[in-house]
């Protein structure tokens, strides 16, 4: 959309000024003015959106049906995609506050950025979000990134540290960003001079990854700490002394411009409330016993009070 004519530059911008002047205007996120963007004194209305799987999901109906209870009147855009969609998502304004992991988000707005405790993780990404975009407070439920090989691959190899794969010429599959990011292979290669001889692209700590690895079509891949699979299938979460695997607090990602006192009160109290042990329990019930996603969350906001 930056190819444009030159010599309609000047019409374009006298257009944008109109706008402005109207009321309306671009996306503050992609004008590139620099200037502050302002929290509106009250918001009547709000779109929630979510990554493409189930604990996003379920998070999002947390918040929406949070704010709701406050009454604003919400909309839910769910299943977006991977980050990178997500993201281009709030950023245009077609969601205003979906939820997050904290050192996901930092490495994605900030490439290769050191991670630390989860504070200082935390503090962090607040300093790497482009203007127009803020994290609220974060909750003590984490759901963090975590590579694992079946237990008859660790035995038979002594894999119990991503170390131990070095030399191992192994196969490795996942999202499709498992493969470029710090937390994956890039980040395995760096630290640990870890490479695979092949990496075949499936899904991020789904059906497809599970399956290759239980029948030996890989032999390494990335799942989350939250997901009931990694115990039920008997899977070795290896060890990451180099720290490659950041802090993933769950945190609520919100346009400066659609938040304000009832907003941020509602979701850091869904962010206080939830623990990393009840995220589990719940998204367990939502990927393995298919309940629904919205009945689940309501449950649960009902029961600590927040609706």
């Amino acid at each position: 959309m930056f190819h444009r004519v030159a010599t309609r530059t000047a019409v374009a911008g006298l257009g944008l000024l109109l706008l402005a002047a109207c009321g309306g205007g671009g996306d503050p996120l992609d004008s590139g003015a620099g200037g502050e963007t302002k929290a509106p004194d009250k918001v009547t209305s709000i779109t929630v959106g979510s990554a493409k799987f189930g604990e996003s999901e379920l998070l999002a109906e947390m918040y929406a049906q949070a704010l709701q209870a406050k009454g604003l009147t919400v909309k839910k855009q769910l299943n977006i995609g991977q980050r990178e969609a997500y993201i281009a998502a709030i950023k245009d304004g077609s969601v205003d506050v979906l939820p997050e992991y904290t050192g996901a988000a930092l490495e994605y707005f900030k490439k290769g950025a050191e991670t630390g405790d989860e504070n200082a993780t935390y503090e962090s990404l607040k300093q790497a979000l482009p203007e127009g975009l803020e994290v609220l407070e974060k909750s003590p439920a984490a759901d963090e990134d975590t590579i694992v090989v079946t237990k008859a691959t660790a035995d038979k190899l002594g894999i119990k540290s991503i170390a131990d794969l070095k030399g191992k010429n192994l196969i490795a599959g996942g999202g499709a960003e498992f493969k470029i990011r710090r937390s994956g292979l890039a980040g395995m290669k760096e630290e640990y001079d870890v490479d695979f001889k092949e990496f075949k692209t499936l899904d991020s700590g789904g059906p497809l990854s599970l399956q290759a690895l239980k029948s030996d079509q890989i032999q390494v891949s990335n799942f989350f700490t939250t997901q009931s699979v990694i115990k039920e299938n008997n899977l070795v979460m290896l060890e990451d002394p180099k720290n490659i695997l950041p802090p993933n607090n769950v945190v609520p990602l919100v346009r400066s411009d659609h938040k304000d006192a009832t907003v941020t009160d509602a979701l850091n109290a869904v962010s206080a409330k939830l623990t990393t042990e009840e995220l589990t329990d719940l998204v367990k019930r939502v990927e393995v016993g298919k309940e629904r996603s919205e009945a689940v969350a309501k449950e649960w906001l009902t029961k600590n009070s927040l609706v």
